[in-house]
């Protein structure tokens, strides 16, 4: 018996095989093309993403023997397509999750305190750009094509897991996961459903919206354009970083998973109550039999993304291996702070238009200091949104599970210990997201009966103790002195 799971990320497409025990039989990826416009836009060719789908599920049918019992997928989330109706095919490219071409619309809905207490209410979320309704608007306002499709019912819209389910279903599903759903500000976290206020409020009254089910529903059938002799059903969607919070189990409240990818994503367990924040996301991480589970969610665009910018921009590092090694060669970062407000700071401190700075260079630096400083910056993000929920929100987190693409630099992971003072567990297995799908599976297609049932496929860990590090705390606390001089107070005034 096997599985076949998708993990359509915002850089590739994956597709896992999985046994019987949850082994990986096989793992094959293709990367797709990043589209940055003049104006700052990120975007995807959509139908690249889906092309390179198929070509990977041909290549792994040569040596899978049996058809697997059952397809899961995760997904990066806020990414959004409008394809066509009848074809499937994407009407323009994606608009991603990264891209900030709504903000004009969110700095005037935020002028009115009620928009804000609105959005807040029935999302969890900010009135932010990175989540797609002020995005779909400004497609709305600038693409008349678009507009007209959409409001004529020739168009819909979705997020990547519905486009995927759309095309592999040949338009027999149009549907997403509640965990995709509650990401764009269209949907309402207490009612399960689409919001009309909420829709109104971005003036998309008109706008195709597809089926919301649970994670672990069943979503339609497909045979991959006959690449297989029959369907196979489709099992367990679910959004990345809700996708690797399942996988890692943090079911107790004040668990915290943490994800160190492009970007870094923190969610934190905090019950079943849909709970406000003033620093911090309230995320629907998952529902399950109609129970809904929340969790508080920190987001940073940029982690592993600042250590590319180092590679591909500055060009003073050949890889990102190399970080880990520079930054044991040099005692300290040589009083040089990054603030990596690339695309602004968020939680806990929620300042869009914030610019990027190296702080305290001098003739002495040189580019060790730089790439110390960089990976460093990582580190201080995370920790000073911890101290956050410690201090103001009373969570008292003993459970830390990191995973992501850097967890591989042990130099970033023993910083973080040292400076939370906590035990960080490093699961043993890299793709987490794609194995809360297959979990969320497993439930979906009745292998699994309970949560219970799960824990037997529970990932092994590896863990990084705390030590006394105070020259790493106290270069800590300058970095958020900089902070509060060069940024908060600049903005207060």
């Amino acid at each position: 018996m096997s599985f076949l799971s998708i993990d359509q990320s915002t850089s590739s497409t994956t597709i896992f095989v999985f046994d019987n025990d949850l082994k990986i039989i096989s793992k094959n990826s293709k990367k797709h093309e990043q589209f940055y416009t003049e104006n700052g836009y990120v975007e995807h060719d959509a139908d690249e993403i889906y092309n390179n789908l198929i070509s990977i599920v041909k290549d792994l049918r040569k040596t899978i023997h049996e058809i697997p019992k059952f397809i899961s997928i995760t997904n990066q989330r806020e990414t959004f397509v409008i394809f066509d109706k009848i074809s499937g095919r994407p009407l323009r490219k994606a608009i991603v999750w990264q891209c900030r071409r709504g903000q004009k619309l969110c700095d005037e809905l935020s002028k009115e305190e009620k928009n804000i207490k609105l959005i807040d209410s029935k999302t969890g979320l900010k009135l932010d750009t990175y989540f797609p309704a002020s995005k779909l608007k400004w497609l709305f306002d600038n693409d008349e094509n678009i507009k007209n499709k959409v409001e004529k019912g020739e168009a819909l819209f979705g997020t990547i897991d519905t486009y995927l389910l759309y095309r592999l279903t040949n338009g027999n599903e149009y549907a997403t996961d509640v965990t995709n759903a509650s990401r764009t500000l269209l949907f309402n976290c207490n009612t399960l459903n689409w919001d009309n206020e909420l829709k109104a409020l971005f003036n998309l009254d008109k706008i195709n919206l597809p089926v919301i089910k649970e994670s672990g529903s069943k979503f339609g059938k497909t045979n991959f354009e006959k690449i297989f002799d029959r369907e196979i059903s489709i099992h367990g969607v679910i959004g990345d970083a809700q996708g690797s919070f399942f996988s890692t189990q943090c079911f107790d409240i004040a668990d915290t998973r943490i994800n160190l990818g492009t970007g870094s994503n923190i969610l934190t367990n905090i019950g079943s109550s849909l709970k406000n924040s003033d620093n911090a996301l309230t995320t629907l991480s998952y529902v399950y039999q109609g129970n809904k589970m929340f969790a508080y969610e920190c987001l940073n665009s940029f982690a592993g993304a600042t250590i590319s910018w180092l590679e591909n921009n500055l060009k003073i590092i050949n890889n990102p291996e190399e970080t880990e090694k520079i930054s044991s060669e040099i005692p300290d970062s040589g009083g040089v702070y990054l603030i990596p407000a690339f695309v602004g700071l968020s939680a806990p401190y929620w300042l869009p238009h914030a610019k990027a700075m190296y702080y305290g260079i001098s003739a002495s630096t040189n580019y060790k200091h730089l790439v110390r400083a960089s990976l460093e910056s990582v580190a201080y993000q995370i920790v000073v949104y911890l101290e956050y929920l410690r201090d103001l929100e009373n969570i008292n987190i003993s459970k830390i599970i990191i995973e992501g693409g850097m967890t591989d630099n042990h130099f970033l992971i023993q910083l973080i210990a040292n400076l939370t003072n906590k035990e960080i567990k490093i699961p043993l297995f890299a793709d987490m997201s794609v194995y809360g799908s297959l979990l969320k599976g497993l439930l979906s297609s009745g292998m699994c009966k309970n949560f219970n049932d799960l824990k037997k496929y529970t990932v092994k860990t590896k863990s990084f103790f705390p030590i006394k590090d105070d020259k790493s705390y106290k270069n800590f606390k300058i970095w958020k002195e900089i902070i509060d001089k060069h940024y908060i107070r600049v903005q207060n005034n």
